[in-house]
């Protein structure tokens, strides 16, 4: 990009905030549709991406997770390399672990940790069949979802939500407005999400504050510490 354009967008960016994130992610979507058309094997979502995305204390994020929530079975929904599921199997090797992706690169990844995880592209699967995709993983106490929303149009969001909701508790973050990544076409307020799972039934942890005071003490990229709530079924 050149030096005035680069200018010109920074100086939008200040200004008019919303209008830049409203154009921002008109422009995303325009790359997503273009993603979807190209071979797999020209993604952007190539080793190089997934390196990127395993940086940070995974090991003290997964030691967080179940000191808060001291589950016996997790499920990791946008599960990339599985680096927080090893990181899960190393703190309780006794946990039945599972993860869902849509990229073969990051299954095949996963693979290698010895990891279960099996393709799921929510993207293609319909609204109707969620319900049954939900019943053939199982059943789990704890489903954790990482920075993966935003890598939907909106219109596929709703299939996410009834996924997740399917299961009892929920370690949730995705992109706020400006985070800026790869692909991303859905970036929202933590608010937004707050109330998509609140009108499912699912309010805030008990122990959401907890959570986000202990993730924000590790040693991750910033965005986990912006982005990561927890809900829980019935919580008040």
């Amino acid at each position: 990009m050149s030096s005035p354009l680069r200018r010109l967008l920074d100086r939008v960016k200040r200004r008019h905030p919303a209008l830049y994130w409203r154009t921002r992610n008109a422009g995303a979507l325009a790359a997503w549709y273009a993603d979807r058309a190209r071979p797999a094997a020209e993604s952007p979502y190539d080793d190089r991406f997934w390196d990127g995305a395993e940086v940070g204390d995974w090991d003290g994020f997964a030691r967080t997770i179940l000191h808060h929530f001291p589950v016996r079975s997790v499920l990791d929904v946008g599960c990339g390399g599985g680096r927080l599921l090893e990181a899960l199997r190393t703190a309780d090797p006794t946990l039945r672990l599972k993860g869902v992706d849509a990229s073969a690169p990051a299954l095949e990844r996963a693979r290698r940790r010895g990891l279960d995880v099996q393709p799921l592209d929510l993207v293609r699967l319909r609204a109707a069949d969620v319900a049954s995709a939900a019943q053939a993983l199982g059943d789990f106490d704890l489903v954790v979802c990482l920075e993966v929303a935003e890598h939907f149009p909106a219109w596929h969001a709703p299939k996410l939500l009834a996924l997740l909701t399917r299961f009892p508790k929920i370690v949730f973050s995705a992109a706020h407005p400006l985070q800026g990544g790869v692909l991303h076409v859905n970036e929202q307020p933590p608010e937004y999400w707050i109330r998509r799972f609140a009108e499912r039934g699912f309010p805030l942890s008990r122990r959401d504050g907890e959570l986000r005071a202990a993730v924000a003490a590790l040693d991750l990229p910033p965005w986990y510490a912006a982005n990561v709530h927890a809900f829980s079924k019935g919580d008040a």
